[in-house]
């Protein structure tokens, strides 16, 4: 068998990068450490406690800057608002007539306020790496100092 050509790689594709050349994109150069509590964060329980549980481990994953504070903010208060929406239509408090199909069915305004919610949520949620999509997509540490075989 005789030898090949070079190889013809589209344009649009690139090289996998050296792990021990300089980082090339403003993520890998930012220093990653938990963010303080943004100005005006509100003392309500619920969002302390859920900054409490998600900014420690997001931190240990890597995954945030000190920059992240408003956004796992926006995130927290999503999250609670889709929390409060679900409870109420789970409790069926409020239940109005549906116009649109001739007024003999009934709605709860909270189940678009829950799905409204929970899509922003889900949103920021990719976002900041805390989807299980997003963390199957991401590298581990240790893979990330192997030598590529194939660089």
């Amino acid at each position: 068998m005789g030898v090949r050509g070079p190889l013809k790689i589209p344009k649009h594709l690139q090289a996998v990068p050296d792990p021990g050349a300089v980082a090339g994109t403003v993520a890998e150069r930012a220093d990653a450490s938990a963010p303080p509590k943004p100005p005006g964060f509100p003392d309500d329980l619920e969002m302390v406690a859920l900054w409490d549980a998600i900014v420690p481990e997001l931190d240990r994953a890597g995954l945030l800057t000190r920059a992240d504070g408003p956004t796992v903010e926006l995130a927290i208060r999503h999250f609670l608002a889709a929390r409060k929406a679900g409870n109420a239509l789970q409790a069926g408090e409020v239940v109005l007539d549906d116009p649109a199909h001739g007024g003999t069915a009934k709605k709860n305004p909270a189940g678009a306020e829950m799905r409204s919610q929970s899509q922003l949520f889900l949103e920021y949620a990719k976002q900041l790496g805390m989807s299980f999509a997003a963390r199957a997509r991401m590298p581990a540490k240790d893979e990330a100092t192997e030598v590529n075989p194939f660089a």
